[in-house]
């Protein structure tokens, strides 16, 4: 049988991890295992980067929106997590189908100050039988730096 190696699990996110960084003093101690994991639902997960310019000043904004089943996601829906996410914010490690790993929410310029925020988390009750319950959740942050960037 042949393989198919266009598959892109995860909608291109195998896994991600969320720091809150009040816990965090340095980009160093974004270490794996160290923060919050949820099992990620299958073809849904995604990371979206766009630069734009302001009167010639060029911000790259970062969409990272993680869905897992509802059964799963009770860490994202946590009052303390959600304080974190929405007033400090949370710096991620992410892990992508193409073997990629991102780090987002801590700049070299800005540090932790543009940390990843609480844009949304939704409730997803599915829309047909086959649908099973998830959690969409969205953070959301502006800083001047690519994820994909090697020199951060």
């Amino acid at each position: 049988m042949a393989e198919n190696n266009s598959f892109k699990a995860v909608g291109g996110i195998l896994a991600a991890e969320l720091f809150p960084v009040a816990t965090l003093a340095s980009a160093d101690d974004i270490i794996n295992g160290g923060g919050i994991e949820v099992e990620l639902a299958d073809y849904a997960s995604h990371y979206d980067e766009s630069f734009s310019s302001d009167n010639g000043l060029v911000s790259v904004e970062h969409t990272l929106t993680l869905v897992a089943e509802r059964a799963n996601a009770g860490k994202w829906i946590d009052a303390e997590f959600l304080r974190h996410c929405a007033v400090e914010g949370v710096a991620a490690r992410v892990w992508l189908a193409t073997g990629e790993v991102l780090t987002m929410g801590w700049s070299p310029r800005f540090g932790f100050e543009q940390a990843l925020r609480l844009d949304s988390v939704k409730a997803l009750s599915g829309s047909r039988p086959k649908h099973r319950p998830r959690v969409e959740l969205t953070l959301s942050s502006r800083d001047l730096h690519s994820a994909y960037s090697e020199d951060d």
